[in-house]
């Protein structure tokens, strides 16, 4: 097969990632590249309208038949939608990707490519758009993820994965539901650790015996977790940067838990 990579490919130069500063928006350059991009992976305008048309149940203008009218249709429909029906329209695209050679999915791999040049805080990982943090969040959720595996805790990493879709949910994140699951995970390992099923993570902190102050480091999260995830006041949401937080510190803490309880 030919090698169509660009020259910064071939020789490995890439931008530097910029920090997150666009999630619950896209900005109009946006709007353009998933278009560029969907055409490099070798969607025809044709085939980009009737996706585009089907997600924004909008009818197709027949009289445009050449590509260059198709590609200004698309731009026009995709520059007047809201900001959450693109990415709608960017996991429609993905599932549409097909390739006769088994390759991986040129569309996402180019959109999260994008994505992390531009420092827009969303992935897309088998056809959905997830929330994406910066790197270390990205390292921390991974391990967390793959230490649960390991240990076969599958309850705490169905819990764990929860966190980050509610996290991910377009227009509004389900702030307090990405709290509440993220420490639920937390409390499952707790609980499969200590074999205490019955109890909750807030009554068998203090068995773990972990070093202080970690110890009470955990006694905080779950305490905030508590307040603001569970027991909410009214005029009190928690902001999404906090539940973020709690997410990573959770997973930071399930990744320790189960290499101090292999």
């Amino acid at each position: 097969m030919q090698n169509n990579q660009i020259f910064s490919e071939r020789h490995g130069f890439q931008k530097q990632p910029n920090p997150i500063t666009i999630r619950h928006e896209a900005p109009q350059r946006l709007r353009k590249t998933i278009l560029d991009i969907a055409f490099e992976a070798g969607f025809l305008p044709k085939d980009i309208r009737s996706i585009i048309c089907q997600m924004l149940r909008e009818i197709e203008n027949e009289s445009n038949w050449s590509d260059v009218n198709v590609r200004n249709e698309c731009l026009d429909l995709i520059n007047g939608c809201e900001w959450f029906e693109i990415y709608n329209i960017c996991e429609a695209i993905a599932r549409k990707w097909v390739s006769p050679y088994g390759d991986e999915n040129l569309f996402e791999k180019g959109l999260n490519k994008y994505f992390v040049e531009e420092g827009i805080g969303w992935k897309i990982e088998n056809g959905l758009i997830v929330t994406r943090g910066e790197k270390d969040f990205e390292k921390v959720m991974t391990l967390a993820k793959d230490r649960l595996e390991e240990t076969k805790r599958i309850t705490a990493k169905s819990e764990l994965e929860e966190a980050i879709k509610d996290l991910s949910r377009r227009p509004k994140p389900d702030i307090t539901g990405a709290i509440q699951h993220s420490m639920a995970a937390l409390e499952c390992v707790a609980k499969d650790i200590l074999g205490e099923p019955k109890k909750t993570l807030g009554d068998i902190i203090g068995k773990l015996k972990i070093s202080p102050p970690l110890d009470k480091a955990i006694e905080k999260i779950w305490g905030f977790a508590s307040d603001k995830g569970r027991h909410i006041t009214e005029g009190k949401i928690p902001e999404f940067a906090e539940a973020e937080l709690t997410v990573h510190l959770s997973a930071a803490l399930i990744s320790y838990l189960c290499e101090k309880n292999k």
